[in-house]
């Protein structure tokens, strides 16, 4: 698993190997990033993040799941981002 810091907010970033095919899937979650908490809240759980990807690699995977967790951010899909 790779941990990034963007701003306010701890994206983590994971692969799985897919028994079926032996390809990669994409995963990530996106934390707050309290210097005071030590529990940071899940504002966008841990999750499968591009459905139907299979990358040939386990990097390549990360590199997807870091593209699409950015993404998340920039646009703020997430109700719980506390942006529209």
């Amino acid at each position: 698993m790779h941990t990034e810091r963007h701003g306010h907010y701890e994206v983590e970033l994971s692969a799985r190997q897919l028994i079926h095919n032996g390809g990669w899937a994409a995963f990530a979650a996106i934390h707050t990033a309290e210097d005071t908490d030590d529990a940071a809240a899940a504002v966008f759980p841990r999750q499968w993040v591009l459905d139907e990807t299979v990358f040939e690699s386990e990097a390549a995977a990360i590199v997807g799941a870091r593209e699409a967790a950015l993404a998340l951010l920039k646009r703020g899909n997430s109700p719980s981002l506390g942006m529209s």
